[in-house]
């Protein structure tokens, strides 16, 4: 027998000693392999997020389409026809994320039935603890905390986000009011510039030439002038000038003829600002109180000199003026006086009384009023929307956006009306200073009489735009409000970040079995069992 010295070195080696394969012959695959595979329900329910996700996206494309509402943040869906309702877009918002709610839920479902025995696999677990852990749900959750806190945080996390998503959702649809900004075309009313023999110009009803400045007359042959004083007197005896108080810039009121589409803003537009300036004159009127046949009586003594005196038991109301005035007694602007004695029992006086106009003179229950006002007017070109289908509001300066020619010689002439009006009816004698005023204002403030000039501008605005002296057509935008659904934008982004928040902390666990070779094998009652039995 040779000795195993005379073998040779490379006779055999530990490479003849491994099992030679053939490739003909396939590998046999373990038993135990199948567990590592992932082919559980878990991946079906991962790409079916996956896809949402996607509709989630398709879904921003349609609500971006649409205008913006208020806001980035807020935008108008593009539904067409459909019926809008706030019961509708509830049960829209939240049905369109129920079946991603329910897919979160089937992969809490499956994850809490994958970890006990991809914990077990790793570390000892009782039968009782292997039992709690199948029934998932957040009491699950403390018993797979024992054995694994980062998976038993992945779950929890993956639980409330399902719980999050449904009621998220609900806050994505709403409705609200949108007037789409289309651009068409309205007619207007303002004092267009008329032939010289037109019968529908402004200057030429209040007295103008044609040629040279216009020089205000305020007689009876001002046209103008009567409409305006029988505008203001309805307003006044109506009592507006108490109701409210008139926007310091005033844009075309509608009439009969000539009415507006609320929220359109137009362009080209005639409006008016006015200002009151009215503050009291304690200083500058003078006055003396007496009682004569035991009535009262006030005299007034004005800044020049001159004296006006209240007769026993009458109150009426004073007007002065410096300006130079025209022959019928109307001034030209300027500052205009008023006092009052005023007939006011149980009036107790405030600090602000003084600065009102208002004084207590000597007499029991006699108040004096004195107040002074230099009103002001002036027109321009400007772009309003119409507020409440009646009036404008938010109007902003466009020089030279007007489509026709004006009669800038009338609007130029509009300011002298702001103080024409109160001395006409003044010197009238009318009904709305003896039956009007003196009733409903007992005491005047100057507040009262800057409500009473607010009410004159609206009347001069109302006239200068209701169409008598011209119309004009003028570009618009937008259109009537109606009803739409609005999106909230950042909900679908929450939304969003929610499902892959699920996708990611799944994904993440799944890697980590996949690493560590933990087995994908769902626990129930009778893997447990056979578990515990061998």
């Amino acid at each position: 027998m040779a000795s195993y010295k005379n073998l040779q070195d490379d006779a055999w080696s530990d490479i003849e000693t491994q099992p030679r394969k053939s490739k003909d012959i396939p590998d046999k695959k373990l038993a135990t392999d199948s567990l590592l595979d992932f082919k559980e329900p878990l991946k079906w329910h991962l790409r079916g997020l996956l896809l949402y996700t996607l509709g989630i996206f398709a879904l921003l494309g349609w609500v971006y389409s649409g205008p913006s509402y208020d806001r980035w943040s807020r935008r108008v869906l593009r539904t067409g026809n459909l019926k809008v309702d706030q019961f509708y877009s509830g049960i829209a918002s939240v049905a369109m994320f129920v079946p991603a709610a329910a897919l979160v839920g089937q992969i809490c479902l499956e994850f809490g039935l994958l970890h006990p025995f991809s914990i077990a696999h790793r570390t000892s677990v009782t039968a009782a603890d292997l039992d709690r852990m199948i029934d998932t749900g957040p009491f699950s959750l403390l018993t797979v905390w024992k054995y694994s806190p980062a998976r038993a945080a992945s779950l929890a996390t993956i639980m409330l986000i399902g719980t999050a998503i449904v009621p998220v959702s609900s806050l994505l649809l709403n409705v609200g009011w949108y007037s789409p900004q289309t651009h068409q075309h309205g007619v207007v009313g303002l004092p267009v510039l008329q032939p010289a023999e037109g019968l529908l110009s402004m200057s030429k009803t209040m007295g103008y030439s044609g040629s040279g400045p216009l020089v205000s007359t305020f007689d009876d042959k001002d046209f103008v002038l009567e409409m305006i004083t029988d505008t203001h007197k309805g307003a006044i005896v109506s009592r507006r000038g108490g109701l409210s108080t008139a926007d310091a810039e005033l844009g075309p009121i509608t009439t009969m003829n000539i009415s507006f589409t609320q929220a359109v803003r137009y362009a080209g537009l005639v409006t008016l600002t006015w200002t009151s300036a009215c503050e009291a004159a304690n200083d500058e009127v003078h006055y003396a109180a007496a009682l004569v046949d035991g009535k009262p009586s006030v005299n007034f003594t004005w800044p020049d000199g001159s004296t006006n005196t209240t007769t026993p038991g009458d109150m009426p109301i004073f007007m002065w003026t410096a300006s130079p005035k025209t022959p019928s007694g109307i001034p030209l602007g300027g500052t205009t006086y008023i006092a009052q004695a005023s007939l006011m029992r149980a009036y107790t006086p405030s600090p602000l009384s003084a600065a009102a106009g208002i004084t207590d003179s000597p007499l029991p229950g006699v108040w004096i009023s004195r107040v002074k006002c230099t009103p002001t007017m002036s027109w321009h070109v400007s772009a309003c929307a119409a507020h409440d289908g009646r009036t404008m509001h938010n109007c902003t300066a466009s020089p030279g956006s007007n489509t026709t020619a004006l009669d800038t010689v009338a609007l130029d002439a509009l300011a002298g009306y702001m103080t024409a009006v109160p001395w006409l009816l003044y010197l009238r004698n009318d009904y709305t200073f003896r039956m009007t005023l003196e009733p409903f204002y007992v005491m005047p403030t100057t507040a009262h009489y800057a409500r009473i000039l607010g009410v004159l501008a609206e009347s001069i605005a109302a006239v200068a735009t209701a169409g008598y002296f011209g119309t004009a057509t003028v570009p618009t935008v937008g259109e009537p409000p109606r009803a739409v659904y609005v999106v909230r934008v950042y909900v679908l982004f929450i939304l969003l970040g929610l499902i892959y928040a699920v996708v990611g902390l799944s994904a993440a666990d799944v890697w980590y079995s996949r690493a560590k070779r933990l087995p994908f094998r769902k626990a129930t009652f009778l893997t447990i069992a056979y578990a515990v039995h061998g």
